[in-house]
C-alpha cells in the first residue's frame, strides 16, 4: 500500500476535524462516533486513529474550529456591514436558515445542552471560549446588556430548533429579533 504524503495527511486531518466540528453541532458531542466523523470526511475509520490521540482529542480541535469559523464569519460580516454588522449578526443568529443549519453555526447554540454535562476540563474551557467570543461580539455592538442579549438569542434559538415544524418555532425567532430591536 503507497505511503501516503504528508499533504494528503494534512489535507485528511482537515477534512475529519471539519467533519467532527459540522457532527458536533448537528448532534451533540455525545451522540458523535468515529465511524459518524469518518463517513462525513470520506476517510477510513482507521485513518482518524493515526491523526488524533483520542476522540476527545478530536472534539477538542473541533470545537476550536467550529469557534474559528465563526469568528471568520463574523469579521467578514464586520467589514462589509460596518456599523451595521452587529444588527446583521442578530438577523442572522435568529433567523430560520441558521435554526435549519446547524452544522454550520454558531457552537454556543449547538452544544449549548451537551455543555453542561462535559466532564472534560479542555473541552469545557473551549465551550467556554465560545461563549466569550459571541460575548465580545455583543458587547462591540455597543450593548449594555451582553449577558441578556446572548441568554435571549442562545435560548430563543435552541427552543426554534426544538419546535421546529411547528407554528412556535418561528415565534420564538421573531419574538426574539422584536425584543431584541426594541433594547437599542
Amino acid at each position: 500500500m503507497p505511503r501516503v504524503s504528508r499533504e494528503q495527511m494534512q489535507s485528511n486531518r482537515a477534512a475529519v476535524v471539519q467533519a467532527a466540528s459540522e457532527l458536533i453541532r448537528e448532534r451533540g458531542m455525545a451522540d458523535v462516533t468515529v465511524d459518524a466523523i469518518s463517513a462525513r470526511a470520506g476517510l477510513t475509520h482507521g485513518s482518524f486513529h493515526k491523526q488524533f490521540a483520542s476522540k476527545q482529542a478530536l472534539l477538542l480541535e473541533a470545537i476550536c474550529a467550529a469557534v474559528d469559523q465563526r469568528r471568520a464569519a463574523v469579521q467578514k460580516t464586520v467589514e462589509e456591514h460596518g456599523s451595521d454588522a452587529p444588527d446583521v449578526l442578530k438577523d442572522w443568529y435568529l433567523s430560520e436558515e441558521h435554526r435549519d443549519n446547524p452544522a454550520t453555526g454558531c457552537a454556543v447554540a449547538a452544544l449549548v445542552g451537551h455543555a453542561a454535562t462535559v466532564t472534560d476540563d479542555a473541552l469545557r474551557d473551549a465551550y467556554c471560549r465560545a461563549v466569550g467570543d459571541l460575548l465580545a461580539m455583543i458587547e462591540d455592538g455597543g450593548t449594555a446588556d451582553a449577558f441578556g442579549e446572548v441568554a435571549l438569542m442562545v435560548g430563543a434559538l435552541e427552543l426554534a430548533r426544538a419546535t421546529k415544524g411547528t407554528p412556535l418555532s418561528a415565534r420564538f425567532l421573531e419574538s426574539a429579533r422584536q425584543r431584541l430591536s426594541r433594547q437599542e
